[in-house]
């Protein structure tokens, strides 16, 4: 109503009832027009539920899918025109779109295929979420479609060559169904939808977007890809902006490597920081000063040195307990003191592993910075060859967890940024 109202809008012209909306009374009849039609709208609805309710009495077919229409009780193919194109003044019916997108669809193998296909040519954008049940009506092929199994998206009762005409021939529906209900089975399962380890970190240099993960045509080689259109990243012969993910992914370990100083020295500030807490909780402030005071009973020459060991256990508990607690920086570190203490250590070039009694660790700052370093340098090397496969659980959760994003520019790694 604004738009038609406004100065120098285009004229609204009803043929059979002329309205002005620039004056005061158009406007009000506009609106009287909206009340009577939301009424109408309203006594459709209920005359459909009542004609619904009567022919589910009578078992008769309710809805006929897309593309047909119930002639006898039967499910006949829609000849009737439907659209008529404006180049060719050709007419196409229902039936004629929906073998149309049968076509797309078995193509493709997709239904988002067959969607844009109708839509982006004849713009008839039908339910999106509907089409994959409308195509994998077992009707299409001529075959009666009992009661619908929503937990399983299956037809419980399906009879073939009860319902009427086919539309689509039977064999080549069922061979349809399988392959779709098969993509359907295999993109639902539980190692498909985890998710990547550089996932939502990948950032084009040149334009800010976020990466978007994608994989070559028939093999398992994972490419990350600028989706901004406009991005003044070119490639030539190239129609999207990429990096292959085995040398991104070595790249980020080997950076993570060499900021590995920088990842221990903030584990050992967030591990004092979480001792100094802990140190001064109340109950260790409480443990604390009853040893205190029994130390003064030992003095005295009291019998009480079992109970000062018993308060000594306690507040090692606690303080173990305490530290133990924290983010996923005080674990990696526990990690990487735990192997660099116990199991020893990897040569840089590679080789049989080093006890610790042979390595020189000055501190655990030290302690830490190296394993982390052996370990991200070694798992960038398999990273190289194998890709995601070539890392374990652990490193794949060091990564998401410690990587912030990776800044791409012209196919390489220029600068990773940490959660520190």
């Amino acid at each position: 109503m604004d738009v038609f109202a406004a100065d120098g809008a285009p004229e609204l012209v009803l043929l059979d009832d002329p309205m002005d909306l620039t004056t005061i009374g158009g406007r009000m009849q506009l609106r009287l027009l909206g009340v009577i039609a939301q009424g109408e709208v309203e006594r459709l609805r209920e005359r459909s539920a009542a004609g619904k309710a009567h022919r589910k009495a009578k078992g008769l077919i309710d809805v006929a899918p897309f593309g047909t229409h119930v002639v006898g009780g039967l499910l006949q193919p829609d000849r009737r025109p439907y659209i008529c194109l404006l180049e060719s003044r050709a007419e196409l019916t229902r039936a004629d779109l929906l073998l149309e997108a049968f076509s797309q669809a078995a193509a493709a193998g997709s239904m988002h295929s067959a969607w844009r296909h109708l839509g982006s040519t004849y713009g008839v954008w039908l339910d999106r979420a509907g089409m994959r049940r409308l195509l994998l009506n077992p009707a299409l092929r001529g075959a009666r479609v009992g009661k619908r199994n929503k937990t399983a998206a299956t037809w419980a009762d399906v009879v073939e060559g009860a319902g009427g005409e086919p539309l689509i021939a039977p064999e080549e529906h069922q061979k349809f169904e399988a392959m779709i209900r098969g993509a359907m089975a295999r993109r639902n399962t539980a190692d498909k939808r985890v998710q990547h380890v550089l996932a939502s970190k990948v950032i084009c240099g040149h334009c800010g977007t976020l990466m978007g993960r994608g994989t070559v045509t028939r093999s398992d080689h994972g490419r990350y890809f600028c989706r901004n259109e406009e991005c003044e990243w070119l490639i030539p012969r190239r129609r999207r902006n990429s990096i292959p993910e085995r040398p991104l992914l070595e790249a980020v370990l080997e950076a993570m490597a060499g900021q590995a100083d920088v990842v221990a020295a903030a584990m050992e500030r967030q591990a004092r920081r979480r001792d100094e807490a802990v140190a001064s909780a109340p109950e260790v402030q409480k443990l604390q000063d009853d040893r205190q005071r029994y130390l003064g009973y030992l003095a005295n020459g009291d019998p009480v040195q079992t109970v000062i060991d018993t308060l000594d256990q306690q507040i090692a508990a606690l303080l173990e307990a305490g530290s133990s607690e924290g983010g996923h920086l005080l674990e990696l570190r526990a990690w990487a003191l735990r192997r660099q203490r116990v199991i020893g250590v990897f040569p840089p070039g590679g080789g049989e592993m080093v006890p610790t009694s042979e390595v020189e660790v000055t501190s655990e700052e030290q302690a830490v910075a190296t394993a982390l370093r052996q370990s991200w340098e070694r798992n960038a090397r398999s990273a190289a060859i194998n890709g995601e496969a070539g890392i374990g659980p652990g490193i794949w959760q060091e990564i998401r967890d410690l990587l912030r994003e990776a800044v791409v520019e012209d196919k390489r790694l220029v600068r990773i940024e940490l959660n520190l």
